[in-house]
């Protein structure tokens, strides 16, 4: 079978919906079964219109491998990473999901039982060995549904059951995504009303992308929030294993600020490491150290902070895009979990949100910039060597990042996808941001 290669993702598979068709999902399963000697698998999926028959495949292909499969149904990705590292009889699973990706994507990531992603583009070297995957006995399916459990779980580890959240006034934009499988069900277990917008799965997404990166898919949750009077706002991705807060005057905050907040507080109860990356601002490695805690960075991108977070025994790890992991989820996403946590610290704290984080709102960034390069690769060494000998301290681990003392810093890394460099300046002021941006763009300009 020829494979479409541009389908197969440093993190998961997902293209067009004529490239992820019924017979790659089947190839895959089946060679992911053989190679992983994989006895029991969950298969979940989600809304869109593919998704069913995807899955499908996906259970075929993993039964004739031999593998006996658990159908966990429609779930979002955080109940399926619960699913695959809770159960001591499961061995890997399939999620059929192209999150946040317009309606005329689809994909499937892959985990194995501790939740670890596998890379689209392994799987990819295994289907090109053309190996003969033996056939044996065809494998059982059954259906299992773990949400009670997940739940249960949520609320015992993050201590919220005690909170008394009578009277909380919440809005929360599921964008049409995943997300009200199972937050829906745990607000009221909270005792919670919540003001819902966009609460049925679409995968055409009729209101806005699904993704709380993009500031601008918030803006129907920070009038909401501001019109009602809430407490504060909460924002969830497509396939429901990222979110995004805003607090009560209607401001958003970054998926750093969320980090430095959630970080601070669990480390009272528990000193130890936090995992963020090279791209994250001062404000949360600041907060974290304040706390008394070790700030880590590692590579951008979730298997990265999965393996982080594992390997350091770290409380927590997050990304700017809103992925946020947890030792106590088993170092993988839980939206249920990072929402419990978040009315619990906001409760006890007795501020309102917007005066938790103002302290933490001392720098101004630009967010990322993009700078059109050809020559990307030979742009960043000059960028490495005309800064890196002005810098206080400079980074290599993902592109190039220079601080220069706590007055400003950058980071410049190259898109994997098109001719362009990304650009992200912080700094003391807004004046000094960007006079800063305007330096690295001219000079990545006057490169090219």
């Amino acid at each position: 079978m020829p494979y479409p290669t541009q389908i197969f993702k440093a993190y998961d598979i997902r293209g067009l919906l004529e490239e992820v068709t019924p017979e790659i999902a089947q190839a895959v399963a089946k060679v992911f079964v053989h190679k992983m000697n994989a006895k029991t698998v969950v298969v979940g999926r989600d809304m869109r219109a593919t998704s069913p028959e995807l899955a499908k495949a996906l259970i075929a292909g993993a039964q004739s491998a031999g593998a006996n499969v658990v159908d966990i149904g429609m779930v979002t990705t955080s109940l399926f990473n619960f699913a695959v590292s809770s159960d001591d009889s499961i061995d890997a699973g399939f999620m059929v999901t192209a999150s946040h990706n317009p309606a005329i994507w689809n994909g499937i990531k892959m985990a194995l039982s501790n939740g670890l992603p596998v890379a689209g583009k392994e799987v990819l070297e295994w289907l090109q060995e053309n190996e003969e995957v033996p056939l044996g006995e065809p494998g059982t399916v059954e259906t299992r549904n773990y949400q009670d459990a997940y739940l249960n779980a949520v609320i015992e580890r993050s201590a919220v059951a005690g909170v008394d959240l009578s009277g909380v006034k919440l809005v929360v934009d599921y964008g049409n995504g995943m997300g009200a499988l199972t937050i829906h069900s745990l607000l009221e277990r909270l005792g919670i009303t919540a003001i819902e917008l966009f609460a049925e799965p679409d995968a055409n997404f009729p209101n806005h992308e699904a993704n709380p990166a993009k500031f601008e898919t918030l803006a129907d949750l920070q009038a909401r929030v501001l019109s009602e009077g809430a407490d504060f706002g909460v924002a969830l991705d497509g396939d429901g294993d990222r979110l995004a807060f805003v607090d009560n005057e209607g401001k958003i905050i970054t998926g750093d600020l969320t980090l430095a907040l959630i970080g601070a507080f669990l480390l009272k109860s528990e000193k130890g490491k936090v995992v963020g990356a090279p791209n994250q601002g001062w404000a949360v490695r600041d907060a974290i150290a304040a706390a008394g805690g070790e700030y880590i960075d590692t590579l951008i991108g979730r298997a990265f902070l999965i393996r982080a977070i594992a390997n350091e025994g770290a409380l927590l790890g997050g990304e700017i895009s809103g992925h946020q992991m947890y030792r106590a989820m088993a170092n993988l996403e839980s939206i249920d979990f990072g929402l419990c946590t978040m009315l619990r610290l906001w409760k006890e704290s007795g501020k309102t949100l917007a005066d938790l984080v103002r302290p933490l709102r001392t720098f101004v960034s630009s967010g990322e910039v993009n700078a059109e390069a050809e020559n990307k690769d030979e742009i960043l060494k000059r960028i490495t060597d005309h800064f890196v000998p002005l810098a206080t301290s400079s980074n290599t681990m993902d592109g190039i990042r220079c601080d220069f003392s706590h007055d400003w810093w950058f980071i410049v890394r190259p898109s994997n996808t098109e001719p362009v460099l990304r650009i992200t300046v912080e700094a003391t002021s807004e004046e000094l941001m960007k006079e800063k941006v305007a330096e690295l763009v001219a000079f990545v300009t006057s490169s090219s």
